[in-house]
């Protein structure tokens, strides 16, 4: 077998939007050296300062050096068929394969992570950073984040693994098809992968210190925690959950409504550096209620943030009006009484302001009355059913039970408070759209008149 080792300067961070400056190979047996290759990276933008200092390359070394579409070709001949081996395999790999796609080419390798290799092989390390191994192990590095200088002490670092009597059967695990250590981040158990629901379910990806950087829900959490990790892993957001995920936790939820609430819970407990879409509210429109000075009840579409003082509040401002539209004309009543502007029916307004403020509050009566309500979805066992319990439209808790539900009145007894936000009263909404078009199939359940 032979085995290209890999080590690469760049940048930045990501391969979406950062370039290479250098390259370096360098072809194994997994015994002995066979030859190295290596060259300067012209990466087509300026080189930061904060990675020249690092580095020591700069803009001018960079100068006359090709571009990749100029080595591509070079460099897919040097890697062939080789095992693709470097320390944090997936950084590496990343932008390798991500300026072969930018080219319009498709490059793959079997690949070899030798931070999760000396993981399994050289345990009780307290950092396994290719600097600290290399102290801890007296491997020596004259030329550190330099290519050729990291590749030949990664090198040392693998010759040295493989030389261990157990190497041979780790590395050929480590290589099978879909091996959880060919694709996980390098400081994740593979234990914490096997330990994840199948079906729906809340998971969260913890930095180092047990700090949450992303919290996500899914109907398959498995399924979607895989997703995370796969593909050419360009971006940024995917470099960095490869980069700085230590532990992967979850849980079942049973149902995936139940899910998203949990998520969004955790989310605007926990808020997350990778979690963008709850850290901004969302503006709605509001159908709010006032009287004005001749006497009449009255009702204006605003859009705000919050729900204070809304009679309801829509995601979308044609739903509201079309709300607005269909009381109108149940009732006949006004439309410019309910905020929708004059349509010519002024004959309307010769009805008196009690009569109208009767049929308006009877519409708002109505509507605090069809707000409150209690959903009964799915558990987390056969036996298990998940209660959800919405006041005034908004969520007021949910909880988990086995026992039967015979009175509305005991849902209250058997939910833990919840603070609603405007994400779950989207969250609600949308459950409730999808039940009425049949796409969900939980009960809802009302009050006793």
């Amino acid at each position: 077998m032979r085995f290209a080792l890999v080590d690469i300067e760049t940048t930045g961070s990501h391969a979406k939007g950062h370039g290479i400056t250098e390259i370096a190979i360098i072809i194994s047996d997994g015994n002995k050296e066979l030859e190295r290759w290596e060259s300067l990276v012209d990466p087509g933008a300026p080189i930061p300062l904060h990675i020249t200092r690092l580095t020591g390359i700069d803009d001018d070394m960079v100068a006359k050096a090709p571009p990749f579409h100029q080595i591509a070709d070079e460099l897919r001949e040097w890697l062939g068929d080789a095992v693709f081996v470097a320390h944090n395999v997936g950084f590496d790999y990343s932008f390798i394969r991500g300026h072969y796609e930018f080219l319009g080419q498709t490059w793959k390798s079997p690949k070899l992570c030798t931070v999760r290799m000396a993981r399994k092989l050289l345990p009780g390390h307290g950092s396994y950073s290719l600097g600290n191994l290399c102290r801890d192990l007296d491997i020596g590095n004259d030329a550190r984040h330099r290519a050729m200088g990291d590749c030949a002490a990664t090198l040392e670092l693998f010759h040295r693994m493989m030389a261990l009597p157990e190497a041979s059967k780790t590395v050929d695990r480590m290589l099978q098809r879909n091996q959880r250590e060919s694709w996980l981040p390098q400081h994740v158990q593979s234990d914490d992968f096997e330990k994840l629901p199948n079906g729906p379910g809340v998971y969260r990806f913890l930095n180092k210190s047990g700090v949450p950087i992303y919290i996500g829900m899914s109907h398959k959490v498995k399924h979607r925690v895989r997703t995370h990790f796969g593909g050419s892993m360009s971006s940024a957001r995917r470099q960095a959950f490869l980069r700085d995920t230590y532990k992967i936790e979850a849980e079942s939820t049973g149902s995936t409504l139940i899910a998203r609430l949990l998520e969004d819970e955790l989310i605007r407990e926990n808020w997350p550096i990778h979690n963008r879409a709850q850290k901004s509210i969302p503006m709605r429109t509001a159908i709010v209620p006032y009287t004005d000075r001749l006497g009449y009840m009255r009702l204006s579409l605003r859009q705000q943030r919050h729900t204070r003082d809304a009679v309801r509040c829509f995601f979308r401002a044609e739903d509201a009006k079309s709300w607005l539209h269909a009381n109108a004309q149940e009732f006949q009543l006004d439309p410019e009484l309910l905020g929708l502007g004059t349509d010519g029916a002024q004959a309307q307004r010769s009805q008196t302001a009690d009569f109208h403020n009767r049929a308006l509050q009877e519409i708002l009566d109505r509507c605090a009355q069809n707000e409150h309500f209690a959903i009964i979805e799915t558990g987390r066992s056969p036996q298990e059913k998940a209660v959800i319990l919405i006041e005034n439209g908004s969520l007021k808790g949910w909880g988990f039970t086995e026992q039967s539900i015979s009175h509305f009145e005991e849902i209250e007894h058997l939910i833990e408070l919840k603070k609603g936000s405007s994400t779950t009263d989207a969250i609600i909404e949308h459950a409730l759209k999808e039940r009425s078009a049949g796409e969900a199939t939980f009960q809802i359940v009302s009050p006793a008149p």
